[in-house]
């Protein structure tokens, strides 16, 4: 027979099981309550964009994955631990620095829907990303101007290159990748990928609306990027460079942190910061380092 002592030792040892249980479950029920907040996650990948939105009704869109499996411990900082899904993949161009980790969160997250620019690439992963979508039953839509993406009530996200119908298989793939801009209220963010200056005259020539609260600043802050010309349409207040520390090209190129500072704009690194996060309520933005 169980003492009385024993059964009262059981008796508890059950009923801090159930409160640990009861915790859980009421955990998981708050982390989908987002209050009414975007929140819009600059990856630390190393020389690489992934950029993590999360939308007010629990929406979760990744937009590039950075160069390697460094982009999955960067989701689960960001992502409650029993999440195991993302609605949707953006992948800008099929250059390895971009799409690499995109590959890894197919393999390991189940994904609603895939997104890219149709423009295709020889590497290795180009041809993962799309056997993956195939062979796990992904959605497919292929993004071009004129595509709105609604994540959220007031949260759309406005594709805005490359133009629909145009060629792609460009000399330059920066020239046809897939653009975007997020909006919410009365914040917004351009996410540029590695746009250059060839693309950034034609959708300010176009008359693309660009102004935008958070610049994603092209190609790593490369010099062949973020012409003035560019910058005075999008007057942003925050420029965010995803960038690696200490990389091979010099990224971010010194000309074009002088032009940011001299335009008033505030420099949020990936390589000195590390992930940058931006929470908005649609009238509101607010940073978190």
């Amino acid at each position: 027979m169980i003492s009385g002592s024993k059964k009262q030792n059981i008796k508890y040892y059950f009923l801090a099981i159930l409160t640990a249980v009861a915790i859980l479950v009421w955990s998981a029920v708050w982390a989908e309550d987002r209050g009414g907040i975007l929140t819009v996650a600059f990856l630390n990948v190393g020389q690489g964009d992934a950029i993590f939105i999360d939308a007010p009704n629990g929406n979760q869109v990744l937009m590039d994955g950075g160069p390697n499996k460094t982009v999955l411990k960067e989701l689960s900082a960001v992502m409650s631990f029993y999440d195991r899904s993302l609605d949707m993949l953006i992948m800008s161009h099929p250059n390895l620095d971009h799409i690499g980790g995109l590959v890894e969160a197919l393999k390991r997250y189940e994904v609603g829907t895939a997104v890219d620019s149709g423009a295709s690439h020889s590497i290795g992963e180009y041809a993962e990303w799309k056997r993956l979508i195939a062979n796990n039953g992904v959605k497919y839509l292929q993004g071009s101007s004129g595509v709105r993406i609604h994540l959220a009530d007031g949260v759309y996200l406005d594709v805005l290159s490359p133009k629909k119908g145009e060629p792609l298989q460009s000399k330059n793939i920066n020239d046809v990748m897939l653009t975007a801009r997020l909006v919410y209220g009365n914040t917004s963010f351009l996410l540029t990928g590695d746009m250059e200056r060839t693309l950034e005259y034609k959708l300010v020539d176009g008359g693309s609306a660009l102004d935008a609260t958070v610049l994603k600043v092209g190609h790593h802050g490369s010099r062949t990027s973020s012409s003035e010309y560019f910058l005075n349409a999008v007057h942003p207040k925050y420029a965010v460079i995803q960038v690696g520390k200490n990389n091979k090209y010099g990224h971010p190129h010194q000309e074009i942190l002088n032009r940011l500072q001299a335009a008033g704009i505030g420099i949020l690194r990936t390589d000195t910061d590390g992930r940058i996060i931006f929470r908005s309520d649609g009238k509101n933005l607010a940073l978190e380092k």
